[in-house]
């Protein structure tokens, strides 16, 4: 199984539910939030900067992945309670999270210990 923190916007590359990292980067354009929240937020997000890695940098620069979403993996244990961390603060500030869970994704572009950088699961509908 693989897990996916998203929130209510839709990922212009993707086309699909965009991820945890991305809301965040969006509350800090466009909430207020309280301060102690937002360096919160700023620590656990410098600990993923840290321990997760970016998984285009990893990648071939000739091939597009926009279509491509991350996933947790189920033994990624530490990285999935920060992440809920991350999703109990935006929520706390109006920014609703939601988890989605498959068995499967789409073709796997990376992957790493802690998680798979693949296209959404056959079925899944783009927006435009």
């Amino acid at each position: 199984m693989f897990i996916r923190f998203v929130s209510g916007q839709i990922d212009e590359d993707s086309r699909v539910a965009a991820g945890l990292f991305c809301a965040i980067h969006n509350v800090g354009e466009t909430r207020f939030m309280l301060r102690h929240d937002w360096e919160l937020l700023q620590e656990l997000k410098d600990w993923f900067d840290e321990h997760l890695k970016s998984p285009v940098r990893q990648l071939p620069r000739r091939y597009n992945y926009e279509l491509a979403v991350s996933w947790f993996k189920p033994t990624a244990h530490e990285h999935l309670r920060r992440a809920w961390e991350m999703a109990e603060i935006l929520e706390r500030n109006d920014v609703p999270i939601w988890t989605v869970k498959v068995r499967e994704t789409g073709p796997i572009y990376y992957e790493d210990d802690a998680q798979v950088f693949a296209l959404p699961p056959r079925g899944w509908k783009y927006r435009r």
